[in-house]
């Protein structure tokens, strides 16, 4: 502990916090793979992360408003949660709409859509781990990683609408359109 820490105190829960929310995310892309494969018993798994992820959230923002001092600005770790809870939150939506619209047509893009999106938050995971020492160049690394993995899913949206609405069966475009 230096000097400065002893002066200046800081809380570093949000660390602790921070993680702890994005493991949720992690989990929950994970789950969304077995939603794409028609398996609904995994939706109330990811209602569940999603609502420890709320949780988390309101710890995080009452911790905000307690804290005098934070490890990493105050605006920056808001919109980190924001951010990051709203990527729970659509998986959450996707898994939701699925089950809603029930049984429908698996194609490759589920599987496609499914693996990006484990590799971005497995990304973002490894280098939120890495705000608690900032270190810039790791974190540089996942950000590029991240970036590509955007790129790529760019990519496949834009091939996927077009397979889609190539489709005959009107019901399945929708279901898949809403996707």
């Amino acid at each position: 502990m230096g000097l400065k820490d002893i002066l200046i105190p800081q809380e570093t829960k949000f660390f602790d916090l921070l993680e702890e929310l994005s493991s949720q995310v992690r989990i929950a892309s994970l789950e969304l793979g077995s939603v794409f494969d028609n398996s609904n018993s995994k939706l109330t798994t990811i209602e569940d992360l999603e609502h420890e992820g709320d949780r988390i959230v309101h710890n995080i923002y009452t911790l905000l408003d307690k804290s005098f001092i934070t490890p990493i600005d105050r605006e920056d770790i808001s919109k980190l949660t924001i951010l990051y809870d709203n990527v729970l939150d659509t998986i959450w939506d996707v898994a939701n709409r699925m089950n809603l619209m029930g049984p429908m047509a698996k194609l490759d893009y589920m599987d496609s859509f499914s693996v990006i999106i484990e590799k971005s938050v497995s990304e973002i995971d490894d280098a939120l781990k890495l705000i608690r020492t900032m270190d810039r160049q790791a974190i540089e690394k996942h950000v590029i990683n991240v970036h590509t993995y955007e790129n790529q899913a760019d990519h496949l949206h834009d091939s996927t609408l077009s397979e889609i609405f190539q489709m005959n069966d009107i019901k399945e475009l929708l279901k898949h359109k809403e996707i």
